[in-house]
């Protein structure tokens, strides 16, 4: 099962993520022959996740899930057509018809299971306001986008900042980030570190 969920909003500074990669001993020598040089991509081993792949994941199915990453306008009347990057879509469209091709003689694929990723939907008892750069390969959790009127834009939080710390609490990913928030609660006052280009700097923040 081939899952293309948000795939027009390609930005080679986020790459192109390609979930599943472990769901199949197939994918590795799959991946091997067919590339493509225009596109950046990064690979997840996982075949679960928040989108439609994860169901076929469930019942033995090998599963690709292709995916550009989150931005500002996710959800929003703002994602319009004027967004979206029809060459890098194009690619990406290709790019999996070369994998189709390329397995279409290979009959069943054989299954492998994969750990499970904890990106689950949790009830937060307070937020940021941010939209998460899923594509980020580095430590902490990057900004994609910041909501309006939220307390990320009140404290003046910006696209491409990196969250490092809140409280004594120190963020490793986006998996990391959202365990951290289940610490705080409304009201809660605490100190938020983070990194903008090379410089660090701290806020303090009142949920």
């Amino acid at each position: 099962m081939i899952n293309m969920d948000m795939v027009g909003r390609y930005d080679s500074s986020k790459k192109l993520t390609i979930g599943g990669y472990g769901t199949s001993p197939v994918w590795g020598n799959v991946f091997t022959t067919t590339t493509d040089k225009n596109l950046v991509i990064k690979f997840d081993s996982s075949g679960t996740g928040p989108s439609d792949h994860a169901s076929f994941y469930r019942k033995n199915i090998p599963v690709l899930f292709f995916f550009t990453n989150s931005h500002s306008d996710y959800h929003k009347a703002t994602d319009d057509w004027d967004k979206i990057n029809y060459n890098g879509e194009l690619e990406i469209v290709k790019y999996i018809d070369h994998i189709v091709e390329a397995t279409d003689s290979k009959g069943k694929l054989a299954f492998t299971k994969t750990r499970d990723q904890q990106m689950r939907s949790v009830s937060l008892p307070v937020t940021l306001g941010v939209m998460p750069d899923y594509g980020f390969t580095g430590t902490g959790m990057r900004i994609d986008g910041v909501s309006k009127g939220k307390l990320a834009e009140r404290t003046g939080l910006q696209a491409g900042d990196i969250l490092l710390q809140l409280g004594e609490y120190k963020f490793v990913d986006v998996q990391t980030y959202m365990q951290v928030l289940q610490h705080f609660k409304k009201g809660d006052k605490t100190t938020l570190h983070i990194k903008r280009g090379d410089k660090e700097i701290q806020f303090d923040i009142v949920f």
